[in-house]
């Protein structure tokens, strides 16, 4: 790959954290279930960013010794740090959330109801006492 393509892709996936890190900002809780599912997707997204941004590092470092890589390396380690932020706020947020389920789950918990023996009707197994048993039973 040549830098000028390196570069496009830095590009965008300079835009994907921002738009992570937009909703991150942005975040504003409503339902416990629908937020876990769309903080562990967002999770999901920021881990596979900073995966990619590896292997774009490692692309860059390919390049030809005479290829001028300051400026782009430390903007791609700008990056993978504003990534690993998100990702951080994202395991807190998700924290939270966590407690709280545990919370609600030990809560549960404590609540045991007893209920009282019902007496059932038994059959004997005679085909002649068949009918006394179906009207016990309703």
């Amino acid at each position: 790959m040549t830098i000028i393509e390196l570069n496009r892709k830095q590009t965008t996936f300079r835009n994907k954290v921002s738009k992570v890190k937009n909703f991150i900002n942005s975040f504003q809780p409503t339902d416990n279930t629908k937020d876990y599912i769309a903080l562990k997707s967002k999770l999901d997204n920021i881990k596979s960013i900073i995966n990619e941004l590896d292997i774009l590092q490692n692309d860059y470092c390919a390049l030809p010794d005479k290829v001028n890589l300051k400026d782009p390396l430390d903007t791609l380690r700008d990056l993978q740090d504003e990534a690993e932020e998100i990702k951080v706020s994202f395991l807190v947020l998700l924290s939270n959330y966590e407690s709280i389920k545990e919370t609600v789950n030990n809560t549960s918990k404590n609540n045991h109801v007893k209920l009282p023996d019902l007496p059932l009707p038994t059959f004997s197994g005679k085909f002649l006492e068949f009918e006394q048993f179906k009207l016990q039973s309703l």
